[in-house]
């Protein structure tokens, strides 16, 4: 997400058209590089991959339930259960406990215009198999002297700990397996802006975006924090030695410890980057390795082929019908 306190008049509440049921997928489907999907408003932000079925997963900002997607483009209403709905933005898929984990936050209120009006920062998990909704936890209650709140992300480590950057808060939950929340980091980087894009490396630490955008949704500030997740009070920005760096607002740590991100910035030309870093001393450091041009897009998913693919994004029509999910790659 890459804009604050964007002019929405509305957000949408209403029931997603329905659409056709939707055949299991095997893990490594094919899947063709651009998929369509019409008749919805969506407005997702997030994406994620279910290699149990071969779909792909989109939030809503415009607070109507996760779909699921297959590779033909059908889609059904997946998420239920919920006692109110809530806008979402990053996903994350918890294969080892059988969740997906939703970053969500209040739209209607966090985009209205209204300074009196704070918002409100959640963690929801579902049952990955059938979208019934499991825990609803409410994270603001832990950042009470924040301007705002906005979640924007969640990554889960090993023990599946679960972790939701919070945009306007300036914070980092953690959420245990038992649904335990606390407060996990408070971000002093000095960096203006806060937290967004985050995911769980396997040595134990999160990498972080921290970025600022302009009232034209351009970055202005950003960077990417090193948090190990049992010393969260050592984090470090990481030296990024290269250049073609312009901040991520979603982001995956890929297999082979690289990370790739989408730089989302709004309509501008050249600005919507795709990029693959490569850590250098434990992520100290980092360098460029890849960096290409795409459409309009807010982050990135990764199939277990270790494919590409990303939900293209227009802010300007946030009540669009029609979607399209489409592969990218840097050759």
């Amino acid at each position: 997400m890459n804009s604050s306190k964007r002019k929405y008049s509305s957000i949408i509440f209403a029931v997603l058209l329905a659409s056709p049921s939707m055949a299991a997928q095997p893990e490594r489907a094919i899947i063709s590089d651009s998929i369509k999907i019409e008749g919805t408003a969506q407005n997702p932000e997030g994406i994620e991959y279910d290699k149990n079925d071969g779909s792909f997963l989109l939030s809503s900002i415009n607070a109507a339930p996760v779909i699921k997607v297959s590779p033909d483009g059908a889609f059904r209403n997946f998420t239920s259960g919920e006692k109110f709905p809530l806008s979402t933005a990053g996903l994350q898929v918890d294969y080892k406990n059988n969740r997906l984990l939703a970053a969500a936050f209040n739209g209607a209120e966090l985009f209205d215009n209204d300074p009196k009006t704070k918002g409100t920062a959640h963690l929801r998990i579902y049952n990955l198999k059938t979208g019934v909704i499991q825990k609803d936890i409410d994270l603001s209650p832990l950042a009470p002297d924040a301007s705002a709140y906005f979640a924007n992300d969640v990554a889960v480590d090993d023990d599946g700990n679960a972790y939701v950057s919070d945009w306007y808060a300036k914070v980092i939950y953690k959420v245990d397996l038992n649904g335990n929340a606390s407060l996990f980091w408070v971000d002093k980087t000095g960096i203006p802006g806060g937290p967004n894009g985050l995911d769980f490396h396997p040595d134990g630490y999160l990498l972080v975006s921290v970025l600022n955008v302009n009232d034209k949704f351009i970055y202005t500030d950003y960077g990417l924090v090193k948090i190990p997740v049992d010393h969260p009070e050592s984090a470090k920005i990481v030296d990024i030695q290269t250049p073609g760096y312009s901040g991520f607002d979603g982001m995956v740590v890929k297999p082979d410890g690289n990370v790739v991100g989408i730089t989302n910035n709004g309509i501008t030309s050249g600005g919507n980057m795709f990029i693959e870093l490569s850590g250098k001393n434990n992520w100290e450091r980092a360098k460029v390795i890849n960096a290409k041009a795409i459409t309009p897009s807010t982050t990135v998913a990764v199939t277990p082929n270790n494919q590409y693919y990303v939900v293209n994004q227009n802010f300007a029509n946030d009540y669009a019908l029609n979607w399209t999910i489409e592969r990218v790659s840097f050759q």
